[in-house]
């Protein structure tokens, strides 16, 4: 009790994460890190497909940490069962092997990161997907976007209703490659328009670079690549 009388105050809500790898140093390693970070709790660990399923059903964490070479399968398979199954927790791709990144966005991670990576660089991934933000490498999107995840047809549907007109041919645009001179020219505006345009909607969807805009666009299914 506080010395009023009181009870204390209760801790601010933390996003639940859950750890699935096989090497129990890694897990311990990602479990002490993340838990100095305020705002993050792991609430569990999985170091298999069959276990971590079955912690994903248990605890409905909102992020999974991912490793995709597990004893009973693959963490591909199991991303893509998760997202299906439960739309609402996001997965971050965390594994030791480059080349699969376009592989796991289709399956529906958000993010993709090396574990020769910084923990910094880690950090940041693990909050811009918390944030709804993605986090793939350019090859996911150089002629090979990924399928919008699970749910994303209709979230994006209400977005879209509510996205000024303009505001989205721009975004439509932007996904196609365009460049600003030539949406402006496209739609009959002057470049400044256009970069204002642009502007509003990196600013609208939490985004800090054209690149990162055309990426969420695409994987929440805003604009057809």
């Amino acid at each position: 009790m506080s010395p009023s009388g009181s009870p204390p105050p209760l801790p601010a809500a933390r996003t639940r994460i859950l750890l699935v790898d096989d090497h129990p140093m890694m897990r311990d390693s990602l479990r002490l890190m993340l838990e100095q970070q305020p705002g993050l709790a792991v609430v569990g660990v999985g170091g298999d497909c069959a276990t971590a399923w079955e912690l994903v059903k248990d605890l409905h964490p909102a992020l999974v940490l991912m490793d995709l070479d597990l004893p009973d399968g693959s963490g591909l398979a199991l991303t893509r069962r998760i997202r299906q199954k439960f739309p609402g927790t996001k997965v971050l791709v965390l594994t030791a092997h480059q080349g699969q990144a376009v592989a796991a966005a289709e399956a529906g991670a958000q993010g993709y990161l090396v574990k020769t990576e910084a923990a910094t660089e880690l950090l940041a991934a693990v909050k811009s997907v918390i944030a709804g933000r993605i986090f793939l490498p350019e090859e996911c999107f150089a002629g090979h976007p990924p399928a919008p995840h699970a749910g994303a047809s209709e979230a994006a549907a209400r977005v879209l209703k509510h996205l000024p007109v303009r505001e989205g041919q721009v975004l439509n645009l932007l996904v196609r490659g365009l460049r600003n001179k030539e949406i402006a020219a496209e739609l009959a505006l002057n470049v400044k328009t256009v970069e204002s345009y642009r502007s509003r909607l990196m600013k609208r969807f939490g985004c800090q670079s054209p690149a990162e805009l055309v990426r969420h666009a695409i994987r929440s299914g805003l604009a057809e690549a």
